[in-house]
């Protein structure tokens, strides 16, 4: 798949530096990413559950009951509507990933960024 296709239907990223970002801030971009996440994750295991009902569609569309079923099965699997489903969950898939490492990498963030502050705040407590 292209960059362009990729790109297509994503949000610009902040174009704040991390290193600029406060712990509240980081709370605030973690909790909107996570339920981006959450809605994409619902939407791509909506469509996993679909998959089976699809699969089924199509293959009554193509029975005509001269057909064997591995032929039918083949056929099935290889046809537009089917494969287009099929493109249509992995798309869902990797968007939910995306969305899930984004929100993974928020969290590590906070947390890198709390321990720094505790540590500063010793720090000081020593001078």
């Amino acid at each position: 798949m292209s960059e362009a296709k990729e790109q297509k239907g994503r949000r610009p990223e902040p174009s704040t530096s991390s290193d600029k970002l406060g712990l509240e801030e980081i709370v605030h971009l973690a909790n909107r990413i996570g339920l981006e996440y959450a809605t994409a994750k619902r939407d791509a295991e909506r469509l996993e559950l679909l998959k089976p009902t699809v699969r089924s569609r199509v293959t009554i569309r193509l029975d005509d009951g001269s057909l064997t079923e591995a032929k039918l099965r083949r056929l099935t699997e290889t046809d537009p509507e089917y494969v287009e489903f099929i493109e249509k969950l992995a798309q869902a898939k990797g968007e939910s990933e995306r969305l899930r490492i984004r929100y993974e990498s928020y969290k590590n963030l906070f947390e890198a960024k709390r321990s720094l502050l505790s540590y500063q705040k010793a720090e000081m407590k020593l001078l």
